[in-house]
């Protein structure tokens, strides 16, 4: 296409509008949220002045004081605005978990307005037949999950990897950015509709997926691929009809979707390809909540990737698995684990210099951030970053459902909030190899890595 980024610090980025389709907007529209009490309270906002529609997608929705009272902030709404539509799309196994649950609660607080507030619980294909009735409660879970995070009132829509939960309200660290455009929200709606027609609608299976496996990922699989060719096509012909006319916008949307199971893998593709065509004196700061880099990412990184990286997780005591019963309890020194045996590669490859890994802890915290800050050379500040639900390992990329968004930008405000984001998050880091070398690891841990490391 002839459209290209005008920046020459964007231009090796070009092969993105062949990936997916770009919603060009202005920095003044995007929100950079910081903290989880914040991104609260932006929630409850947005819920409580919606006029046409909320549809949001999440893991699933807690049961406390702080969910029950978003809930009852989004009815207050719905009761006085009669065009509002409620629609919420979960993951069928988290949502249903107990017996006071997501699907429960969302029940309570509908009550009577069925016709306007919709609940759609999406499960696996992997899980039908057999593997439904012979994998217990929580560990059903490590098949595949709808993980996508997307809160979508009217025109906005914020990405987030944050769950509608209290826990994510209070001290637990994330990244939520929102962008005011209705092309956008449009864009995330379709998808997230296209997900509930393949998912149980208020408590009941549709024909839909009652049907084979195959049959489903296919049809699935066609249908999500040719939504993002509908708008790729319509936003190239926009984009040429904005660059003939001269219109000037600083920042550039790609939504980025990773559905392993049905052969999406946008966020794959794009994580790779821009870890691997940036120039040399580039710098990417990475994060996430879970290390666990597929061999293929972890290749990029150490083989082909010519920037300085620095590499942010959460330390065992910010992990959100810390204390926790049973096999689970043991999930923060699997990453620890994963995360030694990357350091040792990077010894291998004779990369200290140029790579280093940082891991959050905060009193109180846990850590839950992922995503990427690219830094041209030179800059001080980043001119693109990659956020949303996926983390940089193997069930996001191959198991899960995820949504993402990546924002290149060449407005200095929109890159100076970005840098002060990013450094946010770095307050509370330290560099930890030499750490990693010396934690000792369960024996039981080890082999639960060998085997299972591609279902965490």
């Amino acid at each position: 296409m002839s459209y290209r980024f005008k920046p020459s610090e964007l231009q090796h980025f070009n092969w993105m509008f062949n990936l997916a389709p770009c919603f060009p907007v202005n920095a003044s529209k995007i929100n950079i949220i910081t903290e989880p009490s914040k991104f609260y309270d932006v929630l409850c906002e947005r819920f409580h002045n919606a006029k046409r529609r909320i549809s949001m997608a999440s893991l699933y929705i807690g049961i406390g004081d702080l969910e029950k009272k978003l809930l009852e902030v989004t009815m207050d709404n719905v009761k006085v605005a009669k065009d509002l539509n409620f629609k919420v799309l979960l993951d069928n196994q988290r949502g249903t978990r107990g017996e006071v649950n997501s699907q429960t609660l969302f029940r309570q607080f509908t009550n009577g307005f069925s016709d306007r507030c919709h609940l759609s619980l999406y499960q696996t294909p992997r899980l039908q037949g057999v593997w439904s009735k012979v994998l217990p409660s929580r560990y059903n879970e490590i098949v595949g999950l709808q993980h996508m995070k997307l809160y979508i009132t009217d025109d906005s829509v914020i990405l987030s990897g944050a769950n509608c939960s209290d826990d994510y309200f209070n001290q637990r660290q994330d990244r939520y950015i929102e962008i005011v455009d209705d092309d956008l929200s449009n864009f995330y709606c379709e998808i997230i509709d296209e997900v509930v027609k393949y998912s149980k609608q208020d408590g009941k299976v549709s024909n839909v997926i009652s049907q084979d496996k195959n049959v489903i990922v296919k049809e699935l699989s066609q249908s999500i691929s040719s939504i993002i060719k509908r708008w790729k096509d319509s936003q190239t012909a926009k984009l040429q009809s904005l660059d003939k006319s001269a219109l000037e916008y600083d920042t550039w949307v790609f939504p980025l979707l990773q559905m392993g199971e049905f052969n999406i893998t946008q966020d794959e593709q794009a994580t790779c390809r821009i870890l691997s065509s940036v120039p040399r004196g580039s710098y990417f700061r990475l994060a996430t909540g879970y290390f666990n880099l597929t061999e293929n990412y972890a290749n990029i990184l150490l083989k082909d990737c010519k920037a300085s990286i620095s590499l942010l997780m959460a330390h065992p005591n910010a992990n959100g698995f810390m204390g926790a019963a049973g096999p689970a309890g043991g999930i923060p020194h699997a990453y620890s684990l994963i995360a030694r045996q990357f350091w040792q590669k990077v010894i291998n490859y004779n990369q200290p210099s140029r790579v280093q890994m940082l891991e959050y802890e905060r009193r109180g915290w846990t850590f839950h951030a992922k995503g990427l800050w690219y830094y041209p050379p030179g800059s001080s500040v980043p001119w693109a970053t990659v956020v949303g639900s996926a983390n940089l390992g193997e069930r996001s990329v191959r198991r899960d459902l995820e949504a993402q968004a990546a924002i290149l930008t060449s407005s200095l405000d929109l890159q100076k909030r970005l840098h002060d984001e990013c450094s946010r998050l770095h307050d509370h880091a330290s560099e930890c190899s030499s750490e990693l070398l010396q934690r000792k690891t369960p024996i039981w841990v080890r082999a639960t890595v060998g085997l299972f490391r591609t279902y965490f």
